[in-house]
Order: C-alpha cells, then sequence, then structure tokens
C-alpha cells in the first residue's frame, strides 16, 4: 500500500510540474529581464485526523466529530490561478460506529482507503492581498474502498447477547437457562465480516464507490514555503452498504427502526503541513542611507506636547493641551501633594496631609473607609466604588460564591456519603487526603448565605459562605459576611426528590489520571468503608437521562462497569423503591433509623457563627440577650440565644432578636444538644 501511495504522488509531482512554463523565452534577449516570482511550483502536504461516520447506524445524529478515528491526508497541490488550487490526495483510516439502545444493539468498523481530486477555491477575488489566513472552500470527486466488519463476539467465542437492564450476557434473556447467565463485556475486536454474513441477502455487493466531497477551512501561512491547514470535508457517498444497514434491511437486529433511507456518509476534520515549491522574489537590498535630506535641527526642537518645553528636556512628556508647566514640562503643583493644579479639587492642603486621587485631604472616617475597602474580600463594600474609579479600572472581575458544607482529613462517615451525594448541585474536590464538598454557585453574596441559613436548617450545621479563586480553592468570606442579614429566608425541607447519579465504580486505591483513561467532570469520595467512590459529576432527575450519559461514557471513554444510583431523603435507596423496573443488583448496606425522644427536643434561635473571635460590637449586642449559649462544632462556633419546645416560640423569639439589631437569626433545632432538621423536629412533636 505504501508503494503504491508514493508512486501515485511521485505521478502528481510530475504531472503538476508540467503546469510551470518558462516565462524567460518570451523576453528580448538585449534587456535585463525583471525578476519575477514564480506562478507555478507544486505543494506536498502531510495532514491527520479525524473520521466521523453519518449512516444508518445511530441515524447520523450522535457524537462529537473530534471523538472518532483517527485518519490520515497525503496530497498534492498545484495552483492553477491567484483564486484555484487543484489537489490530488489520498485519505486512509477507519470508520466505526457503535448503537445501544432498547430497540437494537448494532456496530461496526470499517478500513477506508480513498483516492481523488478537488478544486479549492479562496476568494482570493475579494479579500486583501496581504493576509496571514486564508479561508476556502473546496468541490471535488473521489473513489472510497471499504471493507466492513462487526463485533459479535468476545475472546473466549461468547455471542453478546443484550438483556432489557443495559448488561450483556452469554445467554438470551428469554433463554429457558437465562437464570444461569453471566455478565460478560465486549472486546471491541471486530471479527465478522459483515458482506460474508449476509443477513439480509444483499449478496457480494461491491466494496468500492464514488463520492463527493465537499470541503471548509482556512490556510495560514507561517512562511513564505509553508502553510498550516485547518479544514472539515463532507464526503457524500454513493453507496449505502458501508454500515451494512439500508431501508432494505430488516430482523430482530434492526427492530423497529429500518435504516434511513440514504447513502451513507463520513467526515473528516484534520490538520494539515505542506511546503511549496516557489521560487521568491528577493527584496531589494539598500546599499546606502541617503541622509543628504535629514532635517536634523527639526529632530533637536520638536515638541509634541505643546508645552513649550522640548522633548529632549521635557521631564514629563504628553502633557494635556493648555495646562501650565514648569521648566522642566511638568504640570504645576502648588500645595506639593504629588496631584498636579488641573488635578487637584484642593488647591491649598495642608503640608504633608495625605490626600486622595483628586488631592482633598482625607478624614479619619475616609481612611478607616478606604482600609475596609482594601481589606474587603467579601464585596459588601463594592457599592461604595464611583463611577470614575469604575472606569479607570476597567471591567470589573464577578465574584464567585458557594457554599461549603464540609471539609474532612482521611475517610468521611458512609451515611453522611449518601446525605451529601442527595444534593442535586454538591461539588467535591479532593486533594491528597483533603476533601472538600461544596454546593451552589452564586454570583451575589446574599443568595449564597440564603443557601447556607436553609443547608444549616436542615442539619448541614457546618456550613459557611466561601469564595471560589481563580486557582479554584475556597476562601471564607469571613464571619461579618457569613452573618448579614438577608430577607425572605424560610424553613426549607430536605426535599424528597429522587436524584439519580452514575457511580463510576468503588476502588481500594485511588485511580491515576492515566486510569481515568481522560474522563473529565468525576467526583472522588472517600468513605468509611475505606473504598474511594468515584462518581460523575452531574445529577440526573430521571433514571433515563443517567442511563443515556451511562452508555456514551462507555462509548466515548470505555467506561464498562458504571452503573446508576439513586438518592433521596439524605440516603442512598434501591432503583426499584426509585420506580424504575431493573435487574441490576445493588449491594446496600441497611442504616438504622435512629429513634428521638420528643420530651428531648428543643428549639433554639442561632444569632451567629463565627470562625474568628468574636468582634466587641457583636458581643456587647450578645450580653443584651438572655440565655446566650455557644458550642464549637467543625472549627465553627456557634451562638444561640433562648430554648423552646415549640417552633412557634422560637419563631416569635426571634423577631426580638431581629428588633435588638442582630441580623440573620433563624430557628435551630437540638435533640440532646445535637443538631437535627428543624422539618425533622417537627415531624418528631407531632407524632
Amino acid at each position: 500500500m505504501i508503494k503504491q501511495i508514493l508512486s501515485l504522488l511521485l505521478t502528481l509531482l510530475i504531472c503538476s510540474s508540467l503546469f510551470a512554463g518558462d516565462d524567460n523565452d518570451s523576453i528580448p534577449k538585449e534587456k535585463e529581464p525583471t525578476p519575477k516570482e514564480m506562478f507555478y511550483g507544486p505543494t506536498i502536504g502531510l495532514g491527520v485526523g479525524m473520521f466521523k461516520f453519518y449512516g444508518d447506524i445511530l441515524d447520523a445524529k450522535y457524537g462529537n466529530p473530534l471523538v472518532s478515528n483517527i485518519g490520515y491526508d497525503l496530497h498534492v497541490k498545484q495552483q492553477l490561478n491567484p483564486f484555484l488550487t487543484a489537489k490530488f490526495y489520498v485519505l486512509f483510516g477507519t470508520v466505526s460506529a457503535n448503537e445501544r439502545s432498547a430497540d437494537r444493539n448494532l456496530n461496526f468498523r470499517s478500513a477506508l482507503r480513498v483516492g481523488g481530486f478537488s478544486l479549492i477555491y479562496n476568494f482570493d477575488h475579494i479579500l486583501p492581498e496581504q493576509r496571514v489566513i486564508s479561508p476556502f472552500i473546496s468541490l471535488g470527486i473521489e473513489s472510497v474502498e471499504f471493507h466492513s466488519k462487526t463485533d459479535l463476539y468476545d475472546e473466549y467465542g461468547n455471542e453478546y447477547n443484550y438483556w432489557s437492564d443495559g448488561s450483556i450476557r452469554n445467554i438470551d434473556e428469554n433463554d429457558p437457562n437465562a437464570a444461569s447467565a453471566i455478565v460478560i463485556q465486549r472486546d471491541y475486536n471486530f471479527e465478522t465480516d459483515l458482506r460474508e454474513m449476509n443477513v439480509d441477502g444483499f449478496g457480494k455487493y461491491a466494496e468500492r464507490t464514488f463520492a463527493i466531497p465537499l470541503g471548509i477551512g482556512f490556510k495560514m501561512h507561517m512562511s513564505k514555503n509553508i502553510d498550516f491547514t485547518v479544514g472539515t470535508t463532507y464526503h457524500l457517498t454513493f453507496s449505502d452498504y458501508i454500515d451494512n444497514i439500508t431501508d432494505a434491511s430488516g430482523g430482530d437486529r434492526i427492530g423497529a427502526q429500518p435504516g434511513n433511507g440514504g447513502n451513507d456518509k463520513f467526515l473528516m476534520t484534520s490538520f494539515s503541513v505542506s511546503y511549496n515549491f516557489l521560487k521568491h522574489k528577493k527584496a531589494d537590498k539598500i546599499e546606502k542611507f541617503d541622509d543628504e535630506f535629514v532635517d536634523y535641527l527639526a529632530f533637536d526642537n520638536e515638541d509634541e506636547d505643546g508645552d513649550g518645553v522640548i522633548d529632549f528636556l521635557d521631564e514629563c512628556p504628553w502633557t494635556p493641551e493648555g495646562v501650565e508647566v514648569d521648566d522642566k514640562g511638568c504640570p504645576l503643583d502648588k500645595d506639593k501633594d504629588f496631584v498636579p493644579n488641573y488635578k487637584d479639587d484642593e488647591l491649598e492642603s495642608r503640608d504633608g496631609a495625605v490626600v486622595n486621587r483628586t488631592g482633598v485631604e482625607m478624614t479619619d472616617d475616609m481612611i478607616f473607609e478606604a482600609y475596609q475597602r482594601y481589606m474587603d474580600s467579601t464585596g459588601m463594600f463594592a457599592e461604595t466604588e464611583t463611577r470614575v474609579i469604575a472606569g479607570t479600572q476597567g471591567p470589573k472581575i464577578k465574584k464567585k460564591y458557594r457554599v461549603q458544607v464540609g471539609e474532612f482529613t482521611g475517610a468521611i462517615d458512609a451515611g453522611l456519603v449518601d446525605k451529601f451525594l442527595s444534593i442535586p448541585d454538591v461539588e467535591i474536590k479532593s486533594e491528597g487526603d483533603e476533601t472538600v464538598i461544596a454546593v451552589g454557585d452564586y454570583d451575589n453574596l446574599p443568595d449564597a448565605v440564603k443557601r447556607k441559613i436553609e443547608l444549616t436548617e436542615q442539619g448541614f450545621d457546618a456550613a459557611i459562605v466561601v469564595e471560589e479563586e481563580k486557582d479554584g480553592t475556597f476562601t471564607s468570606v469571613g464571619d461579618a459576611a457569613n452573618n448579614m442579614t438577608v430577607d425572605g429566608v424560610t424553613a426549607v425541607p430536605v426535599s424528597d426528590e429522587v436524584v439519580f447519579r452514575i457511580q463510576l465504580g468503588a476502588f481500594a486505591k485511588k485511580l491515576t489520571a492515566k486510569e481515568l483513561k481522560g474522563l473529565k467532570n468525576v467526583m472522588v469520595i472517600k468513605g468509611s468503608d475505606g473504598l474511594y467512590k468515584y462518581l460523575y459529576s452531574k445529577s440526573f432527575k430521571t433514571v433515563q437521562e443517567a442511563a443515556n450519559t451511562k452508555i456514551g461514557l462507555a462509548l466515548d471513554y470505555g467506561v464498562k462497569d458504571a452503573f446508576v444510583v439513586a438518592y433521596k431523603g439524605g440516603k442512598r435507596i434501591k432503583l426499584k423503591d426509585a420506580g424504575v423496573q431493573t435487574t441490576q443488583k445493588e449491594n446496600i448496606k441497611p442504616t438504622t433509623e435512629k429513634t428521638y425522644d420528643k420530651e428531648k427536643i428543643r428549639f433554639k434561635v442561632q444569632i451567629g457563627s463565627y470562625k474568628n473571635q468574636l468582634p466587641t460590637e457583636v458581643l456587647s449586642k450578645f450580653m443584651e440577650l438572655d440565655g446566650v449559649d455557644q458550642t464549637e462544632s467543625n472549627g465553627l462556633t456557634r451562638y444561640t440565644a433562648g430554648e423552646f419546645k415549640t417552633y412557634e416560640e422560637a419563631e416569635a423569639y426571634t423577631t426580638k432578636v431581629t428588633e435588638a439589631g442582630i441580623g440573620g437569626a433563624f430557628v435551630i433545632a437540638t435533640h440532646e444538644e445535637e443538631l437535627i432538621p428543624v422539618t425533622k423536629a417537627k415531624e418528631i412533636i407531632a407524632e
């Protein structure tokens, strides 16, 4: 095959060189010929890209064209005129498709060999002559050779039987011995010739066809002789047999979904590097610099900003027009506060006084406010910034807030893991033995604080608001911001909504990046059972969405052992309890429901939670209340006031606390001093 390709390229090079005529024959001998830039000359190139198949399998609806089978492009080009180029090329690679659905399970792989010719138009008529990037379109004709096979058996000769629960087994699901079936895995070895199978009675159909390639892309000139090209070409073949499925196909393997009726197609997206053999005209060499007409006196006396001080002596160039300057060309500063007179709003500031950027002497209050703004990491003082400052400093980067509900070193209690995974928008970040669990994504602080209060009432007592830095780490917004007052906070019970997730596996050791096969959006969490659980980061509302994504992970990344799990009310539940009919075996360890004594249920009013020392002004307000208590948990000190047997009494006391000037207060519930969700406490009392 390589010899055939090299022979073809050599022939194309010889043919393309015939386009180049000798222009010197028309030049009179007695005149010195003017050097011309050579126009005709062959270009050779090598490209690599991805083949993506579009046919009856998958019905040309699924898949990323950049995640497919690799292909190669070897070509020779010859420019015919400034806007049109002829291209001779050969392509070789593979196309494949794998379809897994409730109706049918089909797969194939075919080796392609393509040889063709196309014309390339580069829009030279309408684009600037001096350009680095040149877009183009192309059209041609080509011959396509294919040889298609399918994967029907594993490495041990077991036939694949696709069961309705999504597994592959060695016995048919409806077989009398189906109870003894074992799960097998596809080996992706395409061992069966599709044409030889003759399932649909097509016979010995031709494994060659013609195709029309339609292309688009752009060429970037790296140098005079080297070009870099990126493009995509859609190949419309005249055959519908590449995947061995047509609209005439039938039987159990086709199911209720017949062929789409159109011919097969494939897409090649590639980049290539090419070298052209053109000889370019050399730039004229400057033999001597003619300084006869240089006016050096004009250079010496130039005053670009027009302030009366020549540039050679001007220490403050580009002074605004009309501004009075000193003999050094710098704007006058009467009070020596380093703010020039034309910007100074206070021309006679005291000697040595601290001034702002407009030259106004700053008071103690102004200095304190500037210090708070400088030290602030919460955005609480953002509204004090003036439009002038915002205009001169450019667009402000928006802050990103989350609610951190846990930070752990080492293993996490299995029950707590299920509780975290029941939150639809939870995000788990692991670095070594450190695990940080966060919830939500907010662009303003009040919404984040509101979510933090809701999570605290649901039993996530370590919840704090954090700001996400550029590197993905979390930083606490500070005690004052975590306890700020927000409106509209009501008790939100733990949702009974079922959350579906995809568990990729549980392993005794942490997986390496290589073992993850480039899979992104993965969360890992280590439970108290010593296993590292790997889960897909996205949650799903329906089991169908989760199942479709699981199949996509298997096709795109080779993830074979993933399975769907369900969570509800802070616990993992069986799929059948979530209303899903499945034969999937689930190993869920039963957890004993904790019993509560309703006589020991107490309601309190949380008036603040702090990581650092309590501010003096906050402490003075707390001292005005009766029965203030404090408890420490996970690095936080929680302050509560009052103790009540009913939620209504605690709610009424919350109003009193708010009237005392303490914002952000809300009701919490405890059982023998252990924090429990308010909704759970209400249920226990109502029993």
